[in-house]
């Protein structure tokens, strides 16, 4: 499984990429380190041609129930239209979810243990893509902060459904990264099933952190964004 994992991280199948943003959080429950993520966001082309692939991977080594998940999330166009994703789960409830956005609609394939399953569900115009505890998918929830507070469709990839979301702008406030002090926006995102999210990004919507206070999960950037 690591060695699919390596691979999966390693496919990317686009050239002259331009880094967006890449980085580490540190990854804590009930304040205590449990794990880390690690992603890359790259770009390649630009205007109605440009795909933007995010892809990262999550290992939770400290807590009750180790886990490594893998992810991988494409989006193109302007608008930033989820039109891939992929995720790898090797721990407790280990799968493997390969989808793709055509026509409004996602069509997901589920390779667990147990068997194969197909899930269809719909991808509204301008849904967003996030997987709850995935730091960096929270990017893509940054480029629509200059319209909030609004609601918009978000797609929840390990659920198979799509959920209208609230997000909301709280201020702005300051955020330690490392041991860099940075001025981030603070902003809130709820939606039903899921607990409040509450996330920091800077200037350029690079994510700083991200606290799910239900849970008592905390993601904090271990060191400021590149550039």
């Amino acid at each position: 499984m690591l060695l699919f994992l390596s691979v999966f991280l390693g496919a990317t199948g686009a050239d002259a990429q331009t880094a967006l943003d890449e980085g580490s959080f540190r990854l804590l429950i009930d304040g205590r380190e449990v794990g880390r993520e690690t992603f890359s966001i790259r770009r390649a082309g630009s205007g109605p041609d440009a795909v933007i692939i995010a892809q990262g991977r999550v290992s939770l080594d400290g807590g009750p129930a180790p886990e490594e998940v893998a992810t991988k999330l494409e989006v193109s166009g302007a608008a930033l239209r989820p039109t891939a994703y992929e995720l790898a789960i090797r721990g407790q409830d280990s799968r493997r979810i390969l989808g793709q956005v055509v026509g409004g609609r996602v069509s997901a394939r589920i390779i667990s243990p147990g068997g194969e399953a197909l899930r269809e569900y719909l991808a509204s115009e301008g849904a967003v893509l996030v997987d709850e505890t995935v730091a960096h998918h929270y990017y893509f929830l940054a480029r629509r902060l200059d319209a909030a507070p609004l609601r918009l469709p978000l797609l929840v990839p390990r659920l198979s459904r799509q959920v209208s979301a609230q997000l909301s702008v709280t201020g702005v406030e300051s955020v330690m990264v490392g041991d860099t002090r940075l001025e981030a926006r603070h902003a809130v995102v709820e939606s039903p099933g899921s607990p409040t999210r509450h996330f920091w990004v800077d200037r350029a919507g690079r994510v700083l952190r991200l606290e799910i206070p239900e849970r008592n999960y905390v993601a904090e950037r271990t060191a400021p964004p590149p550039g």
